[in-house]
């Protein structure tokens, strides 16, 4: 086991397992997306945050382990992926989130680990994960403070499976504005030709942003490893316009929505949608 890893073998927690004690309620089957959505493959989720955005919740809990609906937040999103039959997890956690770590244990047993010892962003939690990934030649990855249905997860992979060497990103249409905390995304049919994180407010030149969900191959490696901080975070939008300028080719499916979980009142929204959801 290399450095950054924590012991854990690969897959899901089966049907019919049981969860050892954790003061959560085991989650019941999600629908499963259409056969012509069908992939099998590897996702990364980065759940390092700190959750400072959460208020009160957030001094108790990281952001992964918020509770949502008698759930922690990284439950949901395990949840989901499965649904879209996602075949395997590595959960990116904080070093220091016992919580957590104790968590995926217990309940996803099957899920590996892999740890970041200072929180930087998307993009070097993903680069915590990369030794893991074998010989797998793309892979999904995700944030855990975003629900995104399995149909949209499963359709960000295939679109990816059909075009080797294509990175893919999940786009929404938002409201003027807010771009200036996500990245802008311009688009060209599919084909991304614009991607910028945080641009100056009124200077996007689209009303689409990026989620934080991403088909990325294995050609994109160096690039997220080259990508530098911006105000202490590193950010897959960057790695992925550098991708584009050197060449690559970066394609964008548009979601049809994704409850968003990064202050209190997100976690009260989040659990209304659930309930009406679930």
């Amino acid at each position: 086991m290399s450095a950054g890893e924590a012991p854990a073998p690969t897959g899901f927690m089966s049907a019919g397992e049981t969860p050892a004690s954790t003061g959560f309620t085991p989650a019941s089957p999600l629908p499963l997306p259409s056969k012509r959505h069908f992939v099998m493959t590897t996702a990364v989720i980065a759940a390092a945050g700190a959750g400072t955005r959460l208020g009160a919740l957030g001094q108790r809990h990281s952001k992964a382990m918020v509770p949502i609906a008698g759930r922690p937040l990284i439950d949901w999103v395990i949840r989901r992926l499965r649904a879209a039959l996602v075949e395997r997890a590595i959960v990116v956690a904080h070093a220091q989130d016992r919580a957590l770590i104790e968590f995926l244990r217990a309940t996803h047993p099957d899920a590996s680990i892999a740890l970041q010892d200072e929180r930087r962003g998307i993009a070097d939690a993903v680069c915590r994960a990369l030794p893991q990934l074998g010989a797998d030649t793309a892979y999904l990855a995700c944030a855990c403070d975003s629900l995104i249905a399995a149909e949209d997860i499963a359709a960000v992979a295939a679109r990816g499976v059909r075009t080797p060497h294509a990175a893919v990103i999940g786009v929404l249409a938002m409201d003027p504005g807010a771009s200036a905390a996500r990245s802008a995304v311009r688009l060209d049919g599919e084909r991304v030709v614009e991607i910028v994180e945080k641009p100056p407010p009124g200077s996007a030149a689209s009303d689409l942003v990026g989620a934080p969900l991403y088909w990325l191959p294995r050609a994109l490696d160096r690039y997220l490893d080259a990508t530098p901080a911006r105000g202490g975070e590193r950010y897959v939008s960057s790695a992925l316009a550098d991708y584009i300028a050197g060449g690559g080719v970066v394609l964008a499916v548009r979601l049809r929505g994704r409850i968003e979980v990064t202050t209190a009142d997100d976690v009260e929204r989040a659990e209304r949608a659930l309930a009406d959801s679930d």
